[in-house]
This record gives C-alpha cells, structure tokens and sequence, in this order.
C-alpha cells in the first residue's frame, strides 16, 4: 500500500514542479498546426523536466525509471524490485493499484485538469520487473466518469 501512495504521492510533486503552462505560439502555420505544435508543447514541458531527473526512487520497491509520451497519451514506467511477479500479477494487487491510480487521475485539481488537457488520451502506467514488463495501468478521462 505504501508504495502505491508513495508513487501517487511522488507523481503529483513532480508533475507540480515540472508544470509549464507557457506555451509559444507557432508564426505562419495553419491552425491545426499550430494548435498541434502546442500541444506538443506542452507535452515536453511536462515531461522534460522528469526525464532529465530519472530514476526516481519512490520507495525502497519501487522506481520511475522513465516518462515518455505516446501521441496524446504520457507513459509512466516503473520499476519494481524485491517484489514477485506473482505478487504483482494478483487481481486485488492491480485493482487496489487502480483505484489508487484512477482517484488521483479523477482529482478536479488545476494540475490534473491541465494534464487532461496536456494528454487527452490518459496516461499509462507500466510495472517493470527485472526489465519485463509485467502490468499496465490505462486510466483515460471517460474513466471518471464511471467513477
């Protein structure tokens, strides 16, 4: 459980620190274009400053070891020692690590709306194990609503 806190924890400190809402407006492109260009933007300004600090030991289990984006989706991978894979793969493992997930993401907070707005897809986070990946967590906006 504390792992799970410590990374919820942990990912919100750093999304406030990196967070960088200036944004440079594209000269001579069309709109789509330019809106595009800041979205994309956005994006780095978001994972950039992370990626420059990897890893991150969130706990003595568990480490971000990368951030990425995919399109309009931002990727979060983990890595997990000292834990078996079985423990991992344990259908009340991932649901508790869901649902500690998926109320963070729902949080109405400025910060996560802006994320929402920064990646419209979600966000995805990976649980590696000796470089294996072992769970994905997908966590998209309509998911709060359900929530």
């Amino acid at each position: 459980m504390k792992i799970l806190q410590l990374s919820v924890f942990v990912f919100f400190n750093l999304f406030l620190v990196s967070c960088d809402n200036v944004k440079n407006p594209s000269q001579n492109v069309s709109t789509t274009d330019s809106q595009n260009s800041d979205l994309n933007d956005a994006q780095n300004s978001v994972i950039e400053p992370i990626k420059k600090t990897l890893p991150i030991d969130i706990d003595e289990l568990t480490t971000l070891v990368d951030i990425s984006r995919d399109h309009d989706t931002i990727n979060y991978t983990y890595s997990v020692k000292n834990t078996p894979e079985q423990a991992l793969l344990l259908p009340s493992t991932i649901d508790t690590i869901r649902k500690k997930l998926l109320k963070a993401y729902c949080n109405n907070s400025d910060e996560m709306k802006e994320l929402k707005k920064d990646f419209p897809d979600g966000v995805n986070y990976h649980y590696d194990i000796n470089n294996q990946e072992i769970i994905i967590i997908e966590l998209k906006s309509t998911d709060c609503n359900s929530n």
